[in-house]
């Protein structure tokens, strides 16, 4: 009876994986993948005592509070790492013990900026080696995280040999330079990237982590330079003449990379805790809305 279920419980109940897999194994014998009212009918939820409806509930919704909670601090702490890199990266705010005016440089004057390839897709002698390939798609599922550890997919030394791809030596700083324009990476092995890419391998006297976090900042920069194209592209020539400032010392450069990256480990910290919550609360739905 309706009047015997919390409101709280049914709401959970519904979302459970049970109830979900009752409606999409209905759902897929529907040609428009709907589910008709005599179909729904016939699903069925587990439901204990009304006292016992109030505690799951409670108990579920109390890790939504958690949850929700983790959600503010993690979307603090991404506002308070932006204005960090605003104030940083631009020199407006300098570390204790940094002094002196900041440099005006082009890009090609802190880095060897390399290019990617793409062997033959219809070779097999050329694929799924030892050497590891980025693409644009092992990028953006980093979601935002800075390190590269691995790619989707590989390439033989002889697909290497065969294509304008190069090896990237590890903790360089991979970018995406064409369509999706100056989503970044540093790569923590040797790897090598397909076409879209314009890769930076920092000079002696550049700090490879204040290079990445430096270039994330450049991303409307990068934009503006490929101009009205309807394929956003750019270039190496482009790149290279491309001017930054920048600390005069790589002590400096390296100190505001250690602050960065002290609040990326924050953020990572929090991040993983909320996965591990929200694993938590699905495992108490399996359990607890099925009886178990």
């Amino acid at each position: 009876d309706l009047d015997k279920l919390d409101n709280g419980y049914l709401k959970a109940a519904l979302r459970s994986p049970h109830f979900v897999r009752q409606y999409q194994a209905v759902m897929a014998q529907s040609t428009r993948f709907q589910v008709p009212i005599t179909s729904q009918r016939k699903l069925s939820l587990v439901v204990p005592p009304s006292s016992e409806q109030r505690a799951i509930a409670e108990a579920l919704s109390d890790v939504d509070g958690l949850l929700g909670g983790l959600d503010r601090l993690i979307a603090k702490k991404r506002d308070l790492k932006q204005a960090a890199m605003q104030q940083l990266l631009t020199g407006q705010t300098r570390l204790p013990g940094f002094s002196g005016e900041w440099e005006l440089k082009r890009l090609g004057e802190l880095a060897d900026i390399r290019s990617g390839g793409t062997p033959s897709t219809t070779d097999g002698r050329f694929w799924d080696g030892d050497v590891p390939w980025c693409t644009p798609t092992d990028i953006t599922a980093l979601d935002g995280r800075k390190c590269l550890n691995s790619t989707t997919r590989t390439i033989t030394p002889g697909g290497l040999a065969a294509s304008s791809a190069e090896i990237i030596p590890a903790f360089s700083v991979v970018m995406t330079s064409r369509a999706t324009i100056g989503e970044c990476a540093i790569n923590t092995v040797p790897l090598s990237t397909n076409q879209g890419f314009k890769n930076f391998v920092p000079f002696e006297e550049i700090d490879g982590e204040f290079l990445y976090y430096l270039l994330s900042t450049q991303k409307q920069g990068f934009i503006r330079l490929c101009g009205g194209s309807t394929f956003l592209e750019i270039g190496k020539t482009q790149l290279v003449a491309y001017e930054v400032r920048l600390p005069t010392t790589k002590d400096e450069q390296t100190a505001i990379a250690a602050v960065l990256s002290e609040m990326d480990a924050e953020i990572a910290a929090l991040e993983a805790r909320r996965a591990k919550t929200r694993d938590l609360k699905q495992a108490m739905m399996q359990e607890l809305l099925t009886g178990r």
